[in-house]
């Protein structure tokens, strides 16, 4: 099935991944404070979910998605 967001796999197929949507660097873009947000420190590569905190070592931040019915 051929997806309208170009969303693919990575060549190892172990991801599958939206080339649209990049993840932030928190140095450049600081995330809002108190909110649920995805995380991930660019050395591990390892995402989570989780509110920011400046002491955990995260790197990058993108916001979660919203259903195309979901008012914001």
């Amino acid at each position: 099935m051929n997806s309208p967001l170009n969303i693919r796999t990575i060549t190892s197929g172990a991801a599958a991944v939206n080339p649209q949507l990049v993840w932030l660097p928190v140095a450049v873009y600081p995330p809002p404070r108190g909110a649920k947000l995805q995380l991930i420190n660019r050395a591990s590569g390892v995402a989570t979910y989780s509110i920011f905190r400046a002491t955990d070592g995260w790197t990058h931040w993108q916001g979660l998605p919203i259903f195309e019915d979901e008012p914001t």
